[in-house]
């Protein structure tokens, strides 16, 4: 299960990258990625204001979930770009 998580949002986002940029909305990925990273900076932060355990809640979904989504995305918008050149070539 931690790694289907994982890779079951990598996937997601990187189809969701590639139609984006198929669907001329690549202009929205650069907005996503930096609320991805203001999720991850805000995740890591509260997660080390908590004491004990309680906080790595908030690190491992930032790490399982919102960094292989912003990979994914970020993946999908390069290989949808690439796509669209070729396509018009």
């Amino acid at each position: 299960m931690v790694y289907l998580v994982p890779l079951l949002c990598f996937v997601l986002h990187l189809i969701l990258g590639v139609f984006l940029m198929r669907w001329h909305a690549g202009k929205i990925i650069p907005v996503l990625l930096v609320i991805g990273t203001v999720s991850i900076y805000w995740a890591v932060s509260y997660s080390q204001q908590q004491i004990g355990l309680i906080g790595i809640e908030y690190a491992i979904f930032a790490f399982l979930v919102i960094a292989p989504a912003m990979l994914g995305l970020a993946i999908g918008g390069v290989v949808g770009w690439v796509r669209a050149r070729r396509a018009q070539e």
